[in-house]
């Protein structure tokens, strides 16, 4: 018994020693420092952390009044703590003044801090809360951000500019991320680093504007910079840095692989929700976390081969195929209009008129109906793709911008093979040929004559919200078509007249009011389009009496951003919408017109991989291999694009990842032929 005391009194006295020895050392300058800087980080990220939750309390349509009570209790007992921790701060700040040296932190240690500040900084801005779909990607998103200030601490003997460098980088994608969000609708993901031309093509578009969380991030930089600048780092030696160095190579490798195994629960192909919310990005990166997911995109989000797959099992599926002439070769316009859409399509609304009085008209004469599309709110180029190609973004990684990751070699497709019907193709771009990397594109998709900026080459050009009007576009089509008469002719143009942003209603000729409705944005848009529907009526006027046929196909690149107008339509959420309703959101308008006649008809289930097709039926032109075999995938799965596809047989809607047992083999053989065409190196390219 006197033993067993003798052993608990001797412990007590251990522990309270220890204690001790702990106190000493952070009243000792190293330990003052340490904490001065961790305080100093703690009370940032508490400010970030109270935003947060006052966000969450601010948002009384997305949570529920319980929750938002928490928040502000939560927000209190918050701000609670960093009145103690700045004042504890300022307090250590004074004794380190009166003493003898200033100490040193630990560079890990400081490491680990700052990693710590750059993992909730973004998912601060961007309404982020702390928890997570998952623990594994809190542990790993921190261990991300201080594996990269870790680095720094590694090899240099004095980190503070590689610190405030990282930092200066993680606050540049924060802002980055709000901005694009608030413009698009959508979190900057790793493919868009492959669109930084693009970006400068369009910047001047759009206005930076600074408000509470953008300020939030430019404070969060000075501060961090003030601190890390200010606190010395202790060097470390040459033996302990060669074990560091193990250390972070160690890190890397449980980030690779225990990523890898995050990226497997539920990440792939951003369905964490397995619905069609319209917002699968944005959830994914809010439930993993912005820096994470971020990295995730570029670690695993990547083109693989199907499964089963061989260049000869592809060339066997497409030869199967036999190729006709063509009995005759009218000319053919194509236009992609910028943002066409119909919003009556999702709820009907008052105006003072029509406003696509032309459009419904034409419907009368026209193949006509509402075409499925990969794109929503940008990203313009794979609405290109998709019809110029007949290949689908189904198969490629969410995020993807195919004009500027993909298209590094000729690619077949419509365009090719009416080269080798005998046609003159030609692309016409009010663009410059920097934006989506078009130029390059255009080359690679084998137009024959490509015109960039080609206004440089009108007169008479007017301009609607700073862009070219689509009447401007129409008349040099016009002009073109006519000194390419007697040849067979085909034209591409992507408009650029009711690009956002919505913000001067002045910009625009106003005649079209809502009576029921007030939103300035969407009544500028509505009047962009009536001015694109009024010079659609007069380009099918002065086609209309030509001696040689004219087909003429029409469509919308995808739906604009004006999210409370969708909303107040929907009367919800767009991430609540149900797989009925958000298919409606990629859908837009098109139309297929023939000066010598059409027969009338609406098409209900199309995606714009198949349009092109349907062009090829009305112009009586024969298809290509690949055109035929879309014929046979389009019976049994008529819609497919980025987000899901639609089948025949029972109209069911199913998400890109989820392939129902009855389908798998159609799929999988489209999946073969369109991986042929963009990626194998093997492939012929005689193959049409």
């Amino acid at each position: 018994m006197e033993k067993q005391q003798n052993i608990q009194t001797q412990q007590a006295k251990e522990k309270k020693g220890l204690l001790k020895k702990i106190g000493t050392w952070f009243a000792s300058p190293d330990g003052m420092q340490t904490l001065r800087f961790i305080s100093a980080i703690v009370a940032v990220i508490a400010v970030g952390v109270i935003c947060a939750l006052l966000g969450i309390y601010m948002d009384k349509d997305n949570f529920l009044p319980k929750e938002r009570n928490y928040a502000l209790i939560g927000a209190c007992a918050i701000e609670l703590a960093l009145i103690f921790i700045i004042a504890k701060f300022f307090s250590i700040q004074k004794k380190l003044k009166k003493s003898e040296t200033k100490g040193c932190i630990d560079p890990f240690t400081a490491a680990f801090m700052l990693g710590l500040n750059s993992y909730f900084l973004p998912d601060f801005v961007m309404g982020s809360y702390f928890p997570k779909s998952n623990v594994l990607y809190i542990l790993l998103g921190i261990l991300l951000c201080w594996l990269l200030y870790l680095i720094g601490a590694v090899i240099f003997p004095k980190p503070h500019a590689w610190f405030c460098g990282v930092n200066v980088i993680f606050a540049i994608y924060a802002l980055a991320q709000y901005y694009v969000t608030e413009f698009r609708g959508n979190p900057v993901q790793f493919a868009d680093l492959a669109n930084i031309k693009s970006v400068s093509e369009i910047n001047g578009m759009y206005s930076l504007f600074l408000d509470s969380k953008v300020m939030f991030v430019l404070c969060d930089l000075i501060l961090i910079f003030a601190v890390t600048v200010t606190t010395k780092v202790r060097k470390i030696k040459i033996r302990s840095r060669i074990i560091s160095c193990v250390a972070v190579i160690a890190g890397c490798f449980v980030f690779v692989y225990g990523g890898r195994f995050a990226y497997d629960l539920g990440i792939k192909n951003r369905y964490i929700r397995l619905n069609f919310s319209g917002a699968e990005n944005a959830d994914t990166y809010r439930c993993v976390g912005y820096d994470l997911m971020f990295c995730f995109d570029g670690m695993f989000n990547r083109v693989t081969k199907p499964d089963g797959y061989s260049t000869q099992k592809a060339e066997d599926i497409i030869t199967q195929y036999e190729v006709q002439k063509a009995d005759k070769k009218p000319a053919i316009i194509a236009i992609m209009n910028e943002s066409f859409a119909d919003f009556e399509h999702i709820a009907q609304f008052k105006t003072n008129k029509d406003y696509l009085p032309n459009y419904h008209k034409l419907q009368e004469e026209s193949i006509s109906g509402y075409v499925s599309v990969s794109a929503y709110g940008g990203y313009s180029c794979n609405s290109e793709y998709e019809f110029l190609t007949g290949n689908t973004l189904g198969f490629l990684p969410s995020g993807s911008a195919v004009f500027t990751q993909y298209l590094n070699d000729k690619q077949n497709g419509l365009v090719s093979w009416l080269n080798e019907l005998g046609y003159t193709t030609q692309a016409i771009s009010p663009c410059s040929e920097g934006l989506w990397d078009i130029g390059n594109a255009y080359e690679q998709l084998q137009f024959k004559d490509r015109i960039y900026n080609c206004q440089d080459r009108m007169s008479d050009i007017q301009y609607f919200n700073g862009n070219i009007t689509d009447e401007t576009i129409f008349r040099y089509i016009e002009e073109q078509y006519e000194r390419h008469a007697g040849s067979p002719y085909f034209v591409w143009t992507a408009t650029m007249q009711n690009h956002a942003p919505y913000d001067d209603l002045s910009s625009v000729p106003s005649e079209i009011t809502f009576e029921d409705y007030n939103d300035p944005a969407a009544q500028e848009y509505l009047n962009l389009i009536y001015q694109s529907d009024k010079a659609l009526g007069e380009l099918i006027d002065y086609f209309r009496n030509k001696d040689e046929e004219v087909i003429i196909v029409m469509f919308g690149d995808h739906y604009p951003h004006i999210i409370n107008f969708t909303e107040y339509l929907y009367g919800k959420d767009v991430a609540l919408l149900s797989t009925e309703d958000y298919s409606r959101l990629r859908q837009t308008p098109f139309l297929i017109w023939s000066n010598k006649g059409v027969e009338a008809e609406k098409i209900d289930d199309i995606s714009l991989n198949y349009l092109s097709n349907e062009v090829m039926e009305a112009a009586g032109l024969p298809k290509s291999r690949y055109q035929q075999e879309l014929d046979k995938i389009r019976c049994d799965i008529p819609i497919i694009s980025s987000y899901g596809y639609k089948t025949a047989a029972d109209g069911e809607w199913y998400s890109i990842n989820d392939v129902a047992d009855k389908y798998k083999d159609t799929l999988n053989e489209y999946e073969t032929v369109q991986y042929y065409r963009m990626f194998d190196k093997k492939r012929d390219n005689s193959i049409n």
